[in-house]
């Protein structure tokens, strides 16, 4: 089976739709449709109900998702384990990260040593966090930038970490909202909002995080996972729910998002978060290498 027709399959259960997995993977909604029709045919099941306006998935394509998220894995291990051995001798760095949020400190991470060093070339793979971790453990990939949620986080002992940044998580309400007229804010006034976290894969890993992050005053239900970063922000803004930000990046946020609040967190809860570089400390790459020791 195609593998990139297998990444098309999962974008679209991840987006929701064909037009928004065609935008994504710069394809056109009709390659994408037909792409889907060619893996239905190839299994010889429906894995759509196809609508007019509308497109899900039938019980068999949503059963289908973790296969093909395995074979779609298995042969990025695969790819990444080739590309791991013709990058030894070369001037390649593999990096992985956890969700568009990362990118901005990876530029901060990369800006000055790629100017140094212009001859570098970075290869880029989103992974979920837990999957990053174990990719560097076993020399999948040279290096991921990855948020933590806990000053305790602990990790593989093959792995070495830098943080990039450390501070705190901020909560975005909608100005449409009358709590955003608070500089911050107890979250007992938000308890019965549902709270939006994005993540690329069906993992429940946030919603864990968050539930015990703050100690309960949500439950499990309200936590929800959407499907991009996009839709979280424009949920929130429309006051359709709350959102948990890094406060490193809620300058940023707010340029992105003008109709969302950022709030400050009164309560005595664990509110910790970071960015962190991940490294195998065996890596022999020499770039690889040059990077780490050239790190502050």
């Amino acid at each position: 089976m195609d593998i990139n027709k297998l990444r098309t399959f999962l974008t679209i259960a991840k987006y929701g739709s064909f037009r928004s997995a065609a935008e994504k993977l710069f394809l056109s909604p009709r390659a994408v449709s037909k792409q889907m029709d060619q893996i239905e045919n190839e299994l010889g099941v429906k894995l759509f109900n196809r609508q007019k306006n509308n497109t899900s998935l039938t019980k068999l394509g949503t059963e289908f998702i973790v296969t093909a998220e395995d074979i779609v894995n298995s042969y990025t291990d695969a790819y990444n384990k080739i590309q791991m051995e013709s990058a030894s001798d070369s001037n390649k760095i593999l990096l992985g990260f956890s969700s568009q949020n990362q990118s901005t400190f990876v530029q901060q991470v990369f800006e000055k040593f790629l100017a140094a060093n212009p001859d570098v070339q970075i290869e880029l793979r989103e992974e979920s966090g837990k999957r990053l971790q174990a990719m560097v453990a076993a020399n999948r990939l040279h290096l991921a930038v990855t948020p933590e949620y806990g000053a305790d986080t602990s990790h593989d002992p093959a792995i070495g970490v830098k943080k990039l940044v450390e501070d705190e998580m901020v909560v975005g309400v909608s100005k449409l909202n009358p709590l955003s007229k608070r500089e911050s804010i107890d979250l007992e006034l938000l308890r019965n909002r549902p709270v939006l976290y994005y993540n690329n894969s069906e993992s429940t890993y946030l919603q864990d995080v968050f539930y015990k992050k703050y100690d309960g005053i949500f439950s499990k239900r309200q936590i929800q996972r959407v499907s991009s970063i996009e839709q979280r922000d424009l949920l929130i803004a429309i006051d359709r729910g709350i959102g948990f930000f890094p406060r490193p990046l809620a300058s940023v946020e707010s340029t992105l998002n003008p109709m969302i609040k950022f709030l400050n967190i009164n309560n005595e809860l664990n509110t910790y978060y970071s960015s962190v570089l991940i490294y195998n400390k065996k890596e022999d790459n020499p770039v690889v290498r040059q990077f780490i020791a050239s790190f502050k």
